[in-house]
């Protein structure tokens, strides 16, 4: 290569932003309604979304996974390589948020009880729950269930929250524990497949608060930058909120 277009080139490697052209694979564990549909769901127009605001620094490449096999990417002794989307400390056993980086939140949600309506579960602690059958899906971790697993409450698990909507409904189990978000989405669906929604309690209360978050390796370093200035604004962003909307989310309030 000439010397002229060879300074040229490594001129313009030197102005090009640090993250240009690198690919960040994009992990999501929720593999049903309304995170993912088919090619549609809130995953990948989240996707879509923050590979606009990131202007090409980074693109994010979807990838869905179990919640198990996303557990043992971010527990690997190598480190964790790549951003998981939609969780929440608790979800990883990261309350404190000392091993991993944590975006601010960009949407709110709640975990309800859902049971039948002929038993319905009105939850008032632990012993709200003992000798009932518990669905859940396979890696969620439920604190204020899981401690209870095997002793005064028995569980089994699926690949999905429709799933075991679909188990409350034929009498397979006795209480599971969603986002309130996707029960709200997924009623929809069991309209179509003709499930008789009116055979299920929704709890009064929630069973837990939390936000939704980007999660990274800590030391991330400018991706965690990036995306936690995404994150912050998103709450604000018309567009944004039109999304969440759509799939009956909640937004985190715009401050």
């Amino acid at each position: 290569m000439p010397r002229r277009r060879l300074a040229f080139a490594l001129l313009l490697a030197a102005a090009a932003p640090a993250g240009a052209d690198t690919i960040v694979k994009a992990y999501n564990s929720y593999r049903g309604p309304p995170y993912s549909d088919g090619n549609s769901g809130l995953a990948p127009e989240l996707v879509r979304y923050v590979n606009r605001k990131l202007e090409g620094r980074y693109t994010l490449q979807l990838v869905s996974l179990q919640r198990r096999q996303l557990n043992q990417l971010m527990e690997a002794p190598a480190g964790f390589d790549g951003v998981a989307l939609f969780l929440s400390p608790a979800f990883v056993g990261d309350v404190p948020r000392k091993r991993f980086h944590w975006s601010p939140a960009f949407l709110e949600d709640s975990n309800a009880i859902v049971s039948r309506i002929d038993n319905p579960v009105r939850y008032q602690g632990p012993a709200s729950l003992v000798g009932l059958r518990f669905a859940g899906i396979y890696g969620n971790r439920y604190s204020g269930i899981d401690e209870y697993v095997g002793k005064s409450l028995t569980r089994s698990n699926a690949p999905d929250a429709m799933s075991n909507l679909r188990k409350l409904v034929a009498g397979q189990a006795d209480f599971t524990v969603m986002p309130l978000s996707s029960f709200r989405y997924l009623r929809r669906q069991m309209d179509r497949e003709k499930l008789a929604v009116g055979q299920l309690h929704l709890g009064d209360k929630p069973f837990s608060q939390f936000g939704r978050h980007f999660v990274l390796a800590r030391g991330a370093g400018e991706l965690a930058a990036e995306l936690d200035k995404i994150a912050a604004a998103m709450p604000c962003d018309r567009e944004w909120r039109r999304i969440a909307l759509r799939y009956q989310f909640t937004v985190a309030a715009c401050r």
